[in-house]
């Protein structure tokens, strides 16, 4: 039922409008007017939309162009002589008495320059929000209730553009976001589909897109309002199992996320994993896959495949309360720690305007995929991304910000009370992985760490586990140096896996993951 919503709210309106066809207004800057292009009538987003909405529902659907080249949203915002904001343009006016049934809006980009007065204090911070949901409120008149489409991640920027660089696009993601909350309109990624082919299709301006950009807008659109398992934006993960005494963030790289299963080779390991297996039987733990938003409650049969680490400290957790233990999963072989942070944390920045996190902001402002993304330091990471990406079986979570998207922010947006946060991770951060190994900048590894503690935990005072990195014949020990500054700054558990003898010389999985749960376990009494 849930996974056909927007399918049946589009019968929904195709019904209401048997005699007349349903109205779709696109309003918006000069991406949606069709600046630059040779035919706008049938070369902008809007008519390459209506053409694929007549192929699919023909006769059913009239699609307008409402566009006005360089509009925003701030209603006191100036261009030129002339107010900028869109609610004034003489195309809302219009957009307004049309009464449409769907409205489509992707302003934003010309807001770049005041947004950020709202966090250096220049401008009252829930302006752009309230000034946006105040325009869409306009057309909620009358008991008509369109359904609206809002960019929440807007059409990206290259390089030799003017706001290239800028954390305000990725800081207006939250309050785009926001404005789809209030207004009840579904968020339409157009960030990512424009990336991937950015020094393509964008004009000489470094803005506008060509024709071809224009239809990957309208295709992404169409997908919008048309595919199955789309959801509203306020629609919150639900969280639903047992009454757990605990509640653990499981997350980190391969070394989190690897199975007892790959660790059953030898008789001895073996021997292991059966008496791993014995001690879940008595335990109450439950499981949740950021893979698939699944709950399950763990049982010898099948945990195998589970986070062999996790799983094991989940045991001695419910071994020493004697209660129900919880697990949220949010873990995939070679993720950097990037990939689990948000690109607002990324791009943050302090009063005076500055980023809090200078390299993590030139990563997430690159705008290019990692293995073109010059500022990202792990050689090995960019080197296999486009592999993995192509594979589907493998790590498909390595792009910032992904691992967020798909797994912490979930958990945010489920608001789920967390107890604990267990991290492993750092090998695809600590070196730059080319010949000869050596240790990223430390700045950087400095950043990303505080960066990840205020993401994770933010401000709850709830115990963060963090695992250094254990022996191996790689320069590790300045990020375990690192690691071991942050928790202390932080108030973090650093778990010195080191000191303890743990690892193996010339394998980055040591296979005794029981050793390395009891090291944990004990850190927290």
């Amino acid at each position: 039922m849930k996974k056909f919503f927007v399918a049946i709210a589009l019968v929904a309106v195709i019904a209401a409008h048997a005699a007349d066809k349903a109205k779709v207004a696109c309003i918006g800057d000069s991406i949606t007017y069709g600046y630059g292009l040779a035919d706008r009538a049938t070369e902008s987003y809007p008519a390459q939309l209506q053409k694929m909405l007549d192929e699919k529902f023909p006769g059913q659907y009239e699609v307008r162009n409402f566009g006005n080249s360089g509009r925003g949203i701030y209603l006191d915002s100036m261009r030129g002589s002339e107010k900028r904001g869109f609610r004034y343009m003489n195309e809302h006016k219009a957009a307004l008495e049309w009464k449409p049934d769907v409205v489509i809006c992707n302003l934003g980009i010309n807001d770049n320059g005041e947004y950020i007065k709202e966090y250096t204090g220049g401008r009252k911070r829930g302006q752009f929000v309230l000034d946006y949901a105040t325009m869409l409120a306009d057309y909620v008149k009358d008991g008509r209730k369109p359904q609206f489409y809002i960019w929440t991640k807007l059409a990206p920027l290259a390089p030799g553009q003017n706001f290239y660089r800028s954390p305000e696009p990725f800081l207006m993601q939250t309050d785009l976001e926001r404005v789809a909350r209030v207004s009840h309109a579904r968020g339409i990624d157009m960030q990512e589909p424009l990336r991937e082919k950015m020094d393509e299709i964008l004009a000489k301006d470094k803005i506008h897109p060509n024709a071809e950009g224009a239809r990957i807008i309208a295709e992404t659109t169409f997908k919008a309002m048309t595919s199955p398992g789309q959801e509203p934006i306020d629609k919150p993960e639900t969280f639903k199992t047992t009454n757990p005494h605990e509640v653990w963030l499981c997350a980190g790289q391969s070394n989190m996320q690897k199975g007892w299963n790959e660790f059953n080779a030898y008789p001895a390991e073996k021997e292991r994993v059966k008496k791993e297996m014995a001690r879940l039987a008595k335990c109450d733990i439950h499981f949740w896959d950021f893979n698939d938003g699944s709950w399950r409650r763990l049982t010898p049969e099948n945990a195998l495949r589970k986070s062999a680490f996790g799983v094991s400290f989940a045991i001695r957790r419910a071994e020493a309360t004697k209660k129900s233990i919880a697990m949220l999963y949010v873990a995939a072989g070679g993720a950097p720690t990037e990939s689990f942070l948000s690109e607002q944390t990324m791009c943050a920045i302090g009063s005076d305007g500055k980023p809090l996190y200078p390299a993590l902001a030139a990563i997430a402002t690159n705008r290019h995929r990692l293995d073109q993304n010059r500022d990202f330091p792990c050689a090995w990471v960019a080197r296999e991304y486009p592999r993995r990406r192509a594979n589907k079986e493998e790590a498909y979570w390595w792009p910032v910000s992904l691992m967020y998207d798909k797994g912490i922010k979930r958990i945010k947006d489920g608001k789920v009370k967390i107890d604990g946060i267990l991290w492993y991770q750092g090998e695809s951060n600590a070196t730059t992985c080319v010949a000869p190994d050596k240790p990223t900048d430390r700045d950087y590894q400095l950043e990303t760490l505080r960066a990840l503690v205020s993401e994770l935990r933010g401000d709850r005072k709830i115990p963060f586990i963090m695992m250094g990195l254990p022996k191996m014949n790689r320069p590790w020990e300045q990020y375990r140096d690192v690691q071991r500054e942050v928790c202390e700054e932080t108030g973090a558990i650093f778990v010195d896996t080191f000191a303890a003898g743990l690892g193996e010389m010339n394998d980055v999985h040591p296979r005794d993951k029981a050793a390395f749960a009891d090291l944990a376990a004990k850190a927290l009494k």
